[in-house]
């Protein structure tokens, strides 16, 4: 009785030790935390600034809490023995400072958090300094850690030998409660902006590094708070998804170059006939049938504006005015990948500022070859392809005119489109693929940009498993559609709303989408409008 009593006195001295040792590197983190707060925009509302701080408070003292209680406690059970466990919290706490100083600094600089490629890219923009600079950084990096590893022992030692005089004191726990307060209260705030689409918080969702605010999509649709603020805030980005003022992209395209790389030839038709089809299986056998539905446009122009850019139509417009060329083509050309679109540009209104100069010194190419009929020249240059173990995709822009006159007009047994694609490239199996999903697919398998997809469109890349699922919103003009299972939605121009039965088109009068659905949609679409608080 008496071993395991001093036991637990042991066990409960070294989670007391712990606490303490927590509680000074939360105030290490907190302090590497201003270094975000000073490289972010300052909040446009008070209660913005609020946030701001509360967020800080609660997030910076969660990260080092939840290390301990991941990695440390642990080890005060298993291994109750001081010095071991001084020295296992003192490498934790040093490789989650020198981690957290890394990203601030990263941070800083280009305005993302580490990841995979931002690691490469530091080390290509160093090098680009001056030669070795990548070696000098990373001496650099070792040598702070170092300093912190000296400076969490000494921490660590310091606190042990003055433990009873810092358990005698009671502000431990009033810093705690402050700390937790600050946590749920920034997330409670959190969940009122999600819902209401207050920017001046939602916009800092991307400040902190690893923080993931709750949102109100489950939690207010389920219990029905805020539903006049949310749908007052819905009604907004309907008027806004009229009146796009464009931010495309965002923020500048950071990305790097994919290892391997082959041509690709992409086949653009207006639409293709069955016949035309019919043609293309006998002629090219080679070519493989994608099995999932894909939706085409109402019109050519439109419909190749979503293959191009991979944004939805509802951006065509304001890009065509500003002549703005897809954001991708300029990472394409710093990898030596020439981007270029032939054939019949006439009968597509392709604009002059979509076809780049010819230039020499490319390694690879991808070749967008626009027309309107399968003649022998296109099946030839499609066949010299496919022996050369080029991707090859062939698609259409609008559906067969033939099939389904009585469907709804944006059904999706009308609305759909062949698309036919070589054995070299793999698509997996959607729910629903609309022509904003082709060509990030396609650019995904030469860059790969730190945000994926998202930095340059609105569409998906559907060589991934589970990338597009029911309920799915596009846009066709003016127009906002919602494709689910069972149910098609649209939403007008005027902001009106009907659904038809996917099977009957019957209308079905009291069905409309959930509100998170139509939330996450909008708040999608609107990504590269100057109002869009993602």
């Amino acid at each position: 009785m008496r071993q395991r009593r001093q036991r637990r006195d042991k066990i409960a001295r070294l989670i007391s030790w712990g606490h303490w040792f927590t509680f000074f590197n939360i105030l290490l983190a907190l302090a590497i935390g201003t270094l975000y707060i000073e490289a972010a925009a300052t909040p446009s509302t008070v209660l913005g600034g609020i946030y701001m701080v509360l967020s800080w408070l609660g997030h910076f003292a969660f990260l080092p809490f939840i290390v301990f209680i991941l990695l440390v406690f642990p080890f005060c059970l298993i291994i109750p023995y001081s010095k071991v466990l001084r020295g296992i919290a003192t490498l934790v706490a040093s490789f989650g400072l020198i981690a957290l100083v890394a990203d601030a600094l990263f941070f800083r600089q280009y305005g993302y958090h580490l990841n995979t490629y931002s690691l490469s890219q530091l080390a290509v923009d160093a090098e680009a300094a001056f030669a070795g600079a990548s070696f000098v950084l990373l001496l650099s990096m070792l040598l702070v850690f170092v300093v912190l590893l000296v400076f969490e022992l000494a921490l660590a030692n310091i606190a042990w030998k003055r433990l009873d005089r810092l358990r005698a004191r009671h502000w431990g726990a009033s810093f705690s409660a402050v700390f937790v307060l600050c946590f749920f209260t920034s997330h409670s705030l959190h969940i009122w902006a999600d819902a209401v689409f207050y920017t001046p918080i939602t916009a800092q969702d991307d400040l902190f590094p690893v923080s993931y605010p709750t949102t109100a999509r489950t939690l207010m649709s389920k219990q029905g708070w805020l539903v006049e603020e949310r749908i007052q805030a819905t009604d907004r980005l309907l008027r806004e998804t009229n009146a796009i003022q464009l931010n495309y992209p965002t923020r500048e395209l950071m990305c790097a170059r994919q290892p391997e790389q082959r041509n690709t030839l992409v086949v653009v038709f207006n639409h293709l006939t069955l016949a035309q089809q019919q043609l293309l299986e006998q002629e090219l056998p080679q070519l493989q049938e994608y099995g999932s539905t894909v939706l085409g446009q109402t019109s050519t122009q439109a419909g190749l504006f979503e293959l191009i850019y991979g944004l939805a139509d509802i951006y065509a417009p304001p890009v065509y005015a500003a002549q703005k060329q897809p954001a991708y083509w300029q990472q394409l050309t710093d990898y030596q990948v020439k981007f270029e679109i032939q054939g019949d540009a006439a009968a597509f209104a392709l604009p002059d500022f979509l076809n780049p100069s010819e230039a020499s010194g490319y390694r690879t190419r991808i070749d967008v070859v626009l027309s309107t009929a399968v003649d022998t020249a296109l099946l030839e240059r499609v066949q010299l392809a496919l022996a050369d173990g080029h991707h090859v995709v062939i698609t259409g822009l609008t559906p067969n005119q033939a099939v389904n006159h009585d469907a709804e007009p944006y059904a999706m047994s009308r609305l759909q489109v062949p698309l036919y694609h070589s054995p070299s490239l793999t698509l997996q199996p959607q729910d629903v693929v609309i022509l904003t999903d082709l060509m990030p697919t396609l650019v995904n398998g030469y860059i790969n940009c730190s945000e994926g997809v998202r930095a340059y469109a609105t569409g998906r890349d559907i060589s991934t498993t589970g990338a597009r699922e029911f309920p799915v919103m596009t846009s066709f003009g003016r127009d906002l559609v919602i494709y689910d299972r069972e149910v098609t939605s649209i939403i007008n121009g005027n902001g009106s709303m009907r659904s038809f039965d996917n099977e009957t088109f019957e209308t079905r009068p009291n069905v409309s989408p959930a509100t998170p659905v139509l939330v996450d949609g909008l708040r999608h679409l609107q990504r590269f409008s100057a109002k869009s608080d993602e």
